[in-house]
């Protein structure tokens, strides 16, 4: 075994007891099992051990949840931040929980999984953390080795305490100006009643733990291990999160600044490289080391290659189409999608079919009740004339399916930047295949001797993220120089820095689209930098946390036959959310969490009130 999984695994135990069941919490974790505070920090080895299982609760197989494939920060950042918001349609959380979790009408149930998940997840790396501090002081060691131990877990209970108000407390102008009780503040590893604190309350111990956390990284003299565990930067970036989230522009713009030095945007052909290897924007990143996570990995099910993308037919994440026609049509990232506008880069013979862009409403050829998938319909001619003799009212039309499928071995050829021989898996040398299953008689001839078999490819589907074999891993950026460099464009813009702003947003638009000028002002510019964010990020855990703290509504627009004006989501999750809806985009404190913790009075939560 790897050195780097023996210290991993030894902070793991408590936090696999921490997450029973999916209606109940880390509080129902018997007191006994709790690593203490002395044994933890007995010396600053101990502590860093300690530090490492608190990162390794971060990507991990957590098998007691009662719900599968729960792994941690990818995966709640996936369904919670970018399949909840505007911008990202993910099959996979509409056939795990159903259209009720994106149109809002489930949320109102206190013991409903997406209320109760989140709220375990943050307070065990609170609790873990708790557990580290109380106990670095007294440990034997350097000075050095202490201050760099206390910081990487100051950094973490910040980070747990951002996630919280992130998910659980109002956007920060509903907030009453912080006097608005959200959530227990915990400052100690106990499970002991603990009343309800208020907004306010919680982002004064952030900054005071970041404040510390930044002081002790810079009083030492250790370097972090490995990318996933936090650093200065680290703590920087953290800190820049929470200042955007309470309006504290000055503190964003220069936090955000300070915590992307020493990294580098990332170039054109790093952004379709695939994002599963490590590279100098990221900054922050999970393990890819197959041991840690298998199977439920990020990539198994949120990359174009993974295993269960193919398998279970729900596609790997696809774009918001509305959001898609905003961008600018030279915008490098726009190959990243499945989309109409495809159909004029592929070559002829690869659109047999002679499709044109309106086909992508053809009813006969998407299926709009299967998550609006384009590989469905007629792949041949005899096909379609056979289904026509059947049907008038259907026009022989056939060929999105070839389409999806040769988009695909296109992005492979000509866009793709990565190393694709990583990908090579020596027992299946088909793994980096998009979205189709090769055969030796499938549906559509793609070389001498080799076929393919499509499964749902959804309009709009993703290219961005691919994986390694056997089990779709992958480093995945928990924060990119990319995000601080557009949370200094927007902190710069709200102080009226409008030089700043633009710069910003010109070193990441510049790389993107050729022949980049930035000439927006006023709100032009504003929303300039918040597509850019949308765009640039997409998919990586942002988007509805972004347009909570931005107050705007979610539009998702239906799929419509023979409607090229209309979206791409089917017709159970379209709906439009304004920013009062969902308890105003705030998740519900879990009923396990106050049946268990008598000090909460319910009724002084804001939604209690109303």
């Amino acid at each position: 075994m790897k050195i780097n999984n023996i210290i991993r695994i030894m902070g793991v135990p408590a936090m696999l007891a921490m997450m029973t069941g999916c209606s109940s919490d880390y509080l129902d974790l018997a007191p006994e099992t709790v690593i203490s505070a002395d044994e933890v920090c007995s010396s600053t080895t101990a502590a860093q051990l300690a530090v490492n299982g608190i990162a390794s609760s971060m990507n991990t197989q957590y098998q007691g949840t009662n719900y599968n494939q729960y792994n941690g920060e990818s995966y709640l950042n996936t369904l919670f931040n970018d399949a909840l918001g505007q911008d990202y349609i993910s099959g996979l959380q509409i056939g795990s929980f159903g259209p009720g979790a994106l149109t809002g009408e489930d949320w109102n149930n206190d013991n409903y999984v997406l209320n109760t998940l989140p709220w375990g997840y943050c307070y065990n790396i609170i609790n873990q953390a708790n557990g580290v501090i109380e106990g670095i002081d007294e440990a034997e060691g350097t000075d050095s080795e202490k201050n760099f131990v206390k910081a990487e877990a100051l950094t973490f209970r910040a980070f747990g305490y951002y996630k919280v108000l992130m998910w659980y407390a109002p956007r920060w102008e509903d907030a009453e100006n912080g006097d608005v009780y959200v959530a227990p503040l915990r400052l100690v590893q106990s499970s002991d009643p603990c009343p309800l604190s208020t907004m306010g309350e919680i982002l004064d111990q952030i900054y005071a733990d970041l404040d510390t956390a930044i002081e002790c990284f810079q009083a030492s003299e250790e370097k972090r291990a490995y990318k996933w565990l936090p650093d200065l930067s680290i703590a920087q970036g953290v800190y820049a999160r929470v200042a955007l989230l309470r309006h504290d522009w000055p503190t964003a713009q220069k936090m955000a600044h300070d915590a992307r030095q020493g990294y580098t945007i990332m170039s054109n052909d790093t952004y379709l490289s695939g994002f599963f290897e490590d590279n100098d924007d990221f900054m922050w990143v999970s393990s890819d080391n197959e041991e840690d996570i298998y199977y439920w990995s990020f990539g198994s099910h949120y990359s174009v290659n993974g295993s269960y993308t193919k398998n279970w037919g729900v596609g790997a994440g696809a774009i918001d189409y509305e959001f898609y026609k905003q961008l600018d049509p030279n915008d490098i990232r726009r190959q990243c999608y499945l989309t109409p506008d495809k159909v004029k880069v592929l070559p002829s013979s690869w659109n047999p079919g002679k499709i044109k862009e309106e086909a992508f409403w053809n009813p006969y050829l998407v299926d709009q009740t299967s998550n609006v998938n384009v590989a469905f319909g007629p792949f041949n001619r005899a096909t379609a004339e056979a289904n026509q003799a059947k049907d008038p009212n259907y026009d022989g039309t056939w060929g999105t399916y070839n389409v999806a499928l040769r988009y695909g071995m296109y992005y492979e050829s000509q866009v793709f930047k990565g190393d694709a021989a990583a990908m090579v898996d020596k027992d299946n040398d088909d793994y980096s295949a998009y979205y189709y299953v090769p055969s030796k008689n499938g549906d559509v001839l793609i070389s001498p001797g080799r076929y393919a078999k499509m499964t749902c490819t959804p309009f709009g589907a993703q290219y961005k993220f691919w994986s390694k074999p056997p089990f779709g891993t992958s480093y995945y950026p928990y924060m990119r120089a990319s995000e601080m460099c557009l949370a200094e464009a927007e902190a710069a813009y709200e102080n009226g820095d409008i030089a700043t702003a633009k710069a910003c947003l010109t070193e990441i638009n510049g790389k993107r689209i050729p022949g980049y000028t930035c000439t927006s002002s006023s709100t032009a510019l504003r929303d300039e930098i918040r597509l850019c964010r949308r765009i640039e990020l997409w998919g990586e855990g942002h988007s509805w946390s972004d347009f909570k703290r931005w107050n705007l509504s979610i539009e998702r627009k239906a799929w419509k036959a023979n409607d090229p004006t209309s979206g791409n989501w089917m017709d159970d999750c379209a709906c439009v959310l304004s920013p009062s809806d969902m308890n105003g985009f705030t998740l519900r404190l879990p009923y396990s969490e106050y049946a268990f913790n008598k000090a909460i009075d319910i009724n002084l939560l804001p939604y209690n009130k109303k």
